[in-house]
């Protein structure tokens, strides 16, 4: 297959800088309310692609979700803003058995897009900063698990069964399909949180206060489980010699299953080089977490440095 790069960008040829303008929009009052807001359809041309940066190029076409499906339909009007996107509700489609149209299949899903009116070829990058960024926090959430399983003050105490939350990032991609003036557009999709939509964190240094968290008994202690979170991102700051934080946390809590799970997307990567999007304001971004962070437990049983004034973040 070709890659999505070339493929969404034929007939891009038009350069000219544009003003960007938020768009007009009404928002929705819950993801749910289906019945209030109309629906686009989408059918021509559409195809599911998965963004992956060890491979090249990092566009790869994938299967849909449903293996009957033949296109989407997305609402028109938002259920969420953030700072830089719009959350859309959003499903596969497939053809009806009996007698004509389509029909809904699979789970509900988010469709993502810029707040600001922008032609494809910015929504291209839009999706790319974005996926790339997820995927970086996904890998880096691993390596965070790995070493908490690993600490030995980090084990259940003794005659405690509850293990430490792991942390996972939303895997996202994008839809491509052909509008009806013969345009090739796209849509960042992922999947929908189900539960308390929580913002732990952010990149401007604000962080949930008295949240009234549940804890667990370790070795260390007791500890809140949102701690876990603010750990991350104070572990990823050291792995990265400084060089790199994950903040503006934001998701849920996933009680559902055996091991209490927290669901993330959307964060935001500050670095030194400015290499993560919009949202990395690089080292105004670290500096301003390094001014609210206050090491918990967590930070000292993976031996993390006290912040201290942070002079590292300076440079």
């Amino acid at each position: 297959a070709t890659s999505m790069t070339t493929t969404r960008t034929e007939l891009l040829s038009n350069k000219t800088k544009r003003t960007k303008t938020e768009k007009r929009y009404t928002m929705r009052k819950s993801y749910n309310d289906v019945d209030l807001v109309p629906l686009r359809r989408e059918t021509k041309n559409v195809s599911r692609w998965r963004y992956d940066n060890r491979t090249n190029p990092p566009w790869k076409k994938v299967e849909f979700l449903n293996s009957d499906a033949r296109g989407f339909e997305v609402a028109q009007d938002p259920f969420g803003k953030g700072a830089e996107r719009l959350a859309y509700m959003f499903y596969e489609i497939k053809k009806k058995q009996t007698g004509s149209g389509y029909e809904k299949v699979g789970k509900s899903l988010v469709a993502k897009n810029s707040i600001y009116n922008e032609d494809e070829r910015s929504k291209e990058k839009f999706h790319t900063d974005f996926c790339r960024s997820q995927q970086k926090a996904w890998e880096l959430a691993l390596q965070f698990n790995r070493a908490v399983a690993k600490a030995p003050l980090l084990k259940p105490a003794k005659d405690e069964v509850s293990l430490p939350p792991p942390i996972e990032f939303l895997q996202c991609n994008v839809y491509d399909y052909e509008d009806h003036w013969g345009a090739k557009c796209g849509l960042l999709v992922e999947k929908f949180l189900h539960g308390r939509f929580t913002k732990f964190s952010s990149n401007n240094g604000y962080v949930l206060k008295d949240d009234g968290s549940a804890t667990i008994v370790l070795e260390v202690g007791e500890v809140k489980l949102t701690d876990f979170l603010q750990a991350f991102s104070h572990w990823v700051y050291v792995s990265s010699s400084n060089k790199m934080l994950v903040c503006d946390l934001q998701g849920i809590l996933d009680s559902e299953g055996i091991r209490p799970t927290f669901r993330l997307t959307d964060p935001a990567i500050c670095s030194k080089e400015r290499r993560y999007g919009k949202t990395d304001i690089g080292l105004q971004g670290i500096r301003n977490w390094c001014r609210t962070h206050r090491c918990s437990p967590i930070c000292r049983a993976l031996s993390l440095p006290p912040m201290g004034n942070c002079k590292e973040a300076t440079h």
